[in-house]
């Protein structure tokens, strides 16, 4: 049995390149194999040739979460190869008709920024920008739908199934069953912290008020993953991550940080989230509304849990003030 093979893809998107990873053995896996895009396809053909092998030789495909630059080619890659795929149980409707749940997705996060205050004019913007990366993915059927505990076989090995929500409601950790290494999507990234965005809930009813909140869940997840004896992690971007429970440490300590500096931009509230992402990161902020309201929700979300801040609602706009 060998490691995973890392094959590098090309993605039309600001992070630029994906991780996919090869696992040779039987069944003949290939995990996260990028966007719907032309470049995608032929950096994917050259780098399995390199190896003697073709996308019609894929046997199995395992997706690690929902996102666009590690789903978009399933199709593609099924429709070529016959392989099946092996995803999260949730993502077995959400895929079945891509478009529709992208679509839902972006009206829920709409809802979710006007309810915080962003304007229509930002909204939508933001929503036409969206809408032109649908076309880097399309509608596959999910054949192994696989949920926390769940085993199955890839390269060779058996995996083990490790549901980790925060970066997105799907993210899924694939742990070798000898647990030397696991398959870590976006869940933990070396050089750069996950963004725990918001996205629209997948098990329960799709209310911008009663929302997933993602960085709780998101430091949960780390906290569980911290926890696994693992050599290695090998992440959806970047290098491969060694010391994964340091890692997980100095993130959380790195969500301490920036929770102390949303408290002090809530001390002189009562703000909206957009008012305080403003605040806090300025001109930033106004290029990348959805992002720091993302951000500055989580680290509210905690700051409520910890009762140091209340919410208010006037029927259309929440305003966050200390308690």
């Amino acid at each position: 049995m060998r490691d995973p093979i890392l094959l590098p893809l090309p993605v039309p998107f600001s992070i630029r390149v994906v991780n996919s990873y090869l696992l040779l053995g039987d069944p003949l896996t290939l995990v996260d194999p990028g966007s719907e895009w032309d470049e995608t396809k032929e950096e994917l053909d050259s780098a399995l040739s390199a190896h003697g092998l073709a996308v019609e030789d894929i046997e199995q495909i395992v997706l690690t979460h929902q996102h666009l630059d590690h789903v978009g080619l399933a199709a593609h890659v099924q429709e070529r190869s016959g392989a099946r795929v092996v995803a999260h149980e949730l993502l077995v409707d959400y895929l079945a008709d891509l478009p529709a749940s992208m679509e839902a997705e972006d009206q829920y996060q709409a809802s979710v920024m006007r309810l915080h205050g962003i304007a229509e004019d930002v909204i939508q913007e933001l929503y036409d920008v969206s809408a032109r990366h649908r076309k880097h993915g399309r509608s596959v059927v999910v054949d192994t739908p696989v949920a926390e505990g769940d085993r199955f076989e890839a390269g060779g090995r058996e995996y083990i199934v490790h549901e980790r929500p925060g970066h997105s409601p799907t993210d899924t950790l694939f742990v070798a069953a000898d647990g030397r290494f696991g398959i870590a999507g976006d869940h933990l990234i070396a050089n750069v912290s996950s963004n725990p965005v918001v996205h629209q809930p997948l098990r329960t009813p799709a209310d911008p008020r009663n929302r997933m909140r993602a960085l709780v869940a998101y430091i949960a997840s780390m906290r569980q993953t911290a926890t696994l004896d693992l050599e290695v992690l090998y992440a959806g971007h970047g290098p491969v991550v060694t010391g994964h429970d340091r890692l997980v440490g100095e993130r959380i300590a790195f969500h301490e940080r920036r929770k102390h500096r949303i408290y002090e931009a809530v001390q002189r509230g009562p703000k909206t989230v957009r008012e305080i992402a403003i605040d806090v990161w300025g001109e930033v902020a106004r290029r990348e509304a959805f992002l720091t309201m993302s951000e500055a929700l989580g680290h509210l979300d905690l700051l409520e849990d910890e009762g140091l801040v209340t919410v208010g609602d006037d029927g259309d706009t929440l305003r966050y003030e200390p308690s």
